[in-house]
């Protein structure tokens, strides 16, 4: 198995110019940034979860955690150092949060965020999109959250971090009827939290409804 630093810059370079981009709308992060299905055991560290109802069972969630650098600790080549287990070695952590609801419009808060750098361009933050390509199905992600966005208007969702960078406030305003993904990419809206951090334990965000 090989180290993982080894081949992120080029598979980096890959995976971005993969990503949809849109005119407007919240910053997208295709699924592909955190690795295909053939290398899951380095970025896959938990998940995805079975959905459960929220928001008086008008919303379903699942979450998933992912090693933004493919650093699962149990799959970093070298590593002996058994109080990393469970965790991403490096410290960065891509958190998942997917949602199904009968509401029409919707607003998602995320907080508790620990080691979180607003940055729309990376992005940091937003929705997590399919960006499989058809013409390589040999390089696809089917075991992350994501959503499908193709054909669809996101343009009026927003993605709003605060000055202090300890939430992002997602505003819906109207939710369209997103299809279905492949494997575990599940349906829905996918909203996407990247963090570095530096604790002995992983702080998860913490998601809220209006």
């Amino acid at each position: 198995m090989k180290h993982f630093l080894k081949f992120a810059p080029a598979f980096l370079f890959c995976a971005l110019s993969a990503v949809p981009s849109f005119a407007s709308g919240p910053p997208v992060r295709g699924s592909s940034n955190n690795g295909v299905d053939s290398d899951a055991f380095n970025w896959n560290l938990m998940g995805p979860t079975a959905a459960i109802p929220r928001h008086n069972g008008t919303i379903t969630l699942q979450t998933q955690i992912v090693c933004t650098n493919q650093s699962v600790a149990a799959a970093v080549t070298g590593n002996t150092d058994t109080t990393t287990a469970g965790t991403c070695l490096d410290g960065n952590y891509t958190f998942l949060f997917q949602i199904q609801t009968t509401a029409t419009s919707l607003t998602a808060t995320l907080s508790n965020l620990v080691g979180f750098t607003a940055d729309a361009n990376l992005p940091t933050y937003g929705l997590a999109v399919c960006d499989n390509d058809p013409n390589n199905p040999a390089a696809a992600n089917t075991l992350q959250l994501c959503t499908q966005v193709s054909g669809l208007d996101i343009s009026g969702i927003t993605a709003t971090p605060n000055k202090k960078g300890a939430k992002v406030v997602f505003t819906i305003p109207t939710i369209p009827a997103f299809p279905a993904g492949v494997g575990k990419q599940g349906q829905g809206l996918t909203f996407v939290i990247v963090e570095q951090q530096t604790g002995p334990f992983i702080a998860v965000p913490k998601i809220a409804f209006q």
